[in-house]
């Protein structure tokens, strides 16, 4: 099995509003579940989906964004497990 590197940066290509849990393997956070941004970023090649770390009044098709992580859940020992997201990408606007 081979890999493929894809890029970090990219733009949305559509979003939308979770509203609802998502189906396991998903695990809440410890305040409970709070709908969050998801959506497809074009990296050129590909379509991926993830969350948008993106705040609501600046989301739109387009929105140049790039790789991150944010705080998922916390673990049964107090761990803070991470995910990844697209956040905007300030520099990609130019």
């Amino acid at each position: 099995m081979s890999g493929h590197v894809l890029p970090v940066s990219g733009r949305v290509w559509s979003w939308t509003l979770q509203a609802f849990p998502p189906k396991p393997p998903y695990r809440p956070p410890a305040g409970g579940y709070r709908p969050y941004h998801v959506g497809y970023v074009d990296l050129g090649e590909v379509l991926v989906e993830a969350q948008l770390a993106v705040p609501r009044a600046e989301i739109r098709i387009g929105l140049p964004v790039r790789l991150t992580t944010v705080p998922a859940y916390h673990d049964e020992d107090g761990t803070e497990v991470l995910t990844f997201a697209f956040r905007p990408d300030r520099e990609g606007e130019r």
